[in-house]
């Protein structure tokens, strides 16, 4: 079956969805997507054809949810972009900015990859706020003698998010995404506040301030430049990325690793079945999930493999005792010095 794989060019990988997993995700309980509106989770295809996601993945340098979207889902431009809105004068003047705002990124040169998530994290945004409150986001802020109760029906429409999204990650996310459209409006004179600019206090989402000083960006280019294998790399990405504690990434289990979540999330980490004391359970990989699958293709292929990123056929925990971490992570920095 791999070597099947591995001969599929773009258009049999585009068939082999069609043909195969989409009829698939039709009848199979177990799958929580509709084929017609967004992709297969990454775990339900990882279970079933483990082989096709390394596929999309090393040849087409793709994620399986990208893909997807990018070959089998409706991917008009930022015209005509369905947003989900009513008709009349009030929903067509906040269709009319939603579609300017894309149309801009899209000229300052940011790529659909990135535009098509974000849109449509800002359309689940904007659906709930018409389904609470109508379809015009634009008229009340426009008004200062409004500000309170436009943000107090931005934070109803951020707490029906706050259930229904899995992990803080996700959660901030969507804040982000939103508080940047706002944001973007009032630079350009169409509104006069921000509803979400401090809505993650509100949402008690804050991120905490640690003690520990961050390292300078050119102490870990210092360090990246300096790795010069797979396990370097993610000890990098691992410690001063990620800000994992040395004995979790040594521990770090491929259970734990979701590189392809729904809800158009960033990668994450989550512990949330583990004993982790004085830190989120779920940890966003914002950068360097590339580095995580890379050490993943590295390892998974020696026999007897377990799921540890740093395996150990020595040590009865079944991966690297911590101190072999830190060692490691001493000789990287000495050469980086």
């Amino acid at each position: 079956m791999a070597e099947r794989y591995s001969t599929m060019d773009r258009a049999d990988c585009v068939a082999f969805l069609r043909e195969t997993v989409v009829p698939e995700m039709r009848t199979d309980p177990d799958c929580e997507r509709r084929p017609e509106e967004a992709p297969p989770t990454y775990r339900w295809l990882n279970g079933r054809y483990p082989g096709f996601v390394k596929h999309l993945q090393r040849t087409f340098d793709a994620s399986p949810a990208d893909f997807y979207r990018d070959h089998l889902l409706d991917d008009a431009g930022g015209e005509g972009y369905d947003w989900g809105l009513p008709d009349g004068e009030a929903a067509a003047r906040t269709r009319e900015r939603l579609d300017a705002h894309l149309d801009e990124l899209r000229y300052r040169g940011h790529p659909e990859t990135t535009i098509r998530p974000y849109r449509s994290r800002l359309k689940k945004y904007v659906r709930l706020y018409c389904d609470l409150h109508g379809p015009d986001l634009l008229d009340g802020l426009r008004d200062e003698s409004r500000r309170a109760a436009e943000i107090d029906r931005a934070f109803a429409v951020c707490k029906v998010l706050d259930r229904t999204l899995r992990t803080p990650a996700a959660r901030r996310k969507y804040v982000e995404d939103v508080r940047r459209f706002y944001r973007e409006l009032l630079d350009a004179g169409y509104i006069s506040y921000n509803p979400m600019r401090r809505m993650e206090t509100r949402l008690g989402l804050d991120v905490p301030d640690w003690d520990n000083p961050s390292l300078a960006a050119a102490d870990v280019e210092a360090l990246w430049d300096a790795a010069d294998s797979d396990r370097e790399r993610l000890l990098v990405v691992g410690l001063c990325g990620w800000g994992l504690r040395p004995s979790e990434l040594a521990a770090l289990h491929v259970r734990q690793a979701v590189l392809d979540p729904a809800d158009d999330d960033y990668p994450y980490l989550d512990f949330r079945d583990g004993d982790r004391k004085n830190g989120p359970g779920t940890v966003a990989m914002l950068a360097g999930a590339d580095a995580l699958d890379a050490r993943l293709d590295a390892v998974a292929e020696r026999d007897g493999w377990t799921g540890y990123v740093f395996p150990s056929e020595s040590a009865a925990s079944g991966h690297v005792h911590v101190d072999t971490l830190r060692r490691w992570f001493e000789t990287l920095i000495a050469r980086a010095a």
